[in-house]
């Protein structure tokens, strides 16, 4: 019995029968060790995004009026034809713009500046239209800038978006083939431009 009781203080290193508490401890300080480098490393990780995200330098009060607006909004009004039986459709849509910006014009959209721009577009159909719809986006010289397609069965809007390269003077329109009833409401029919470069 001797034997076996030296044999169990060598292996816990305690020669006064506490190996247990004593294995206990250790183990307790290596986990504590392990959770404090997991939350000085969190720590790190949370700084370094805070650094790398921050806002720029420039306060938004000392911002120069003078720039040019970087984007404008544009809001659909319905273009009524004045004859037939679908006076309420329509097939080109007519415009207003919302803020002063490089785009001017209500049918045809006329481009003041050369550059880089992003268009986004949404076109949303009355609820009583059921056909297939086709909302293309296209210069004056007919070259598809977006198309999106509406089934009018199964949904009501089409969002498209596109980067493209527009000269000063181009022209470009936004037209529903058939003719269809659009929502004018500015959350559900919209144009906007962004000037990239």
């Amino acid at each position: 019995m001797s034997q076996s009781a030296e044999y169990s203080s060598d292996k816990t290193g305690d020669r006064g029968g506490g190996g247990r508490a004593l294995v206990h401890q250790k183990r307790l300080i290596r986990g504590l060790l392990v959770w404090a480098t997991l939350l000085t490393l969190g720590l790190v990780a949370s700084l370094t995004l805070h650094f790398i995200q921050r806002e720029s330098d420039t306060p938004k009060d000392q911002v120069n009026h003078n720039q040019p607006n970087k984007d404008t909004d544009m809001s659909f009004s319905p273009h009524y034809s004045s004859t037939g039986p679908r006076k309420d459709k329509v097939e080109l849509l007519h415009w207003k713009v919302a803020k002063p910006g490089f785009i001017e014009g209500q049918d045809q959209l006329k481009v003041k500046d050369d550059g880089l721009y992003f268009l986004y577009l949404q076109v949303t159909l009355d609820s009583d239209m059921k056909d297939n719809y086709t909302i293309t986006m296209q210069t004056e010289r007919n070259k598809v800038i977006s198309k999106g397609l509406i089934n009018g069965s199964k949904i009501s809007t089409v969002f498209m978006a596109k980067g493209i390269k527009l000269s000063r003077g181009d022209t470009f329109n936004v037209t529903c083939e058939p003719k269809a009833k659009i929502k004018t409401n500015h959350a559900e029919t919209y144009l906007g431009v962004i000037k990239l470069h």
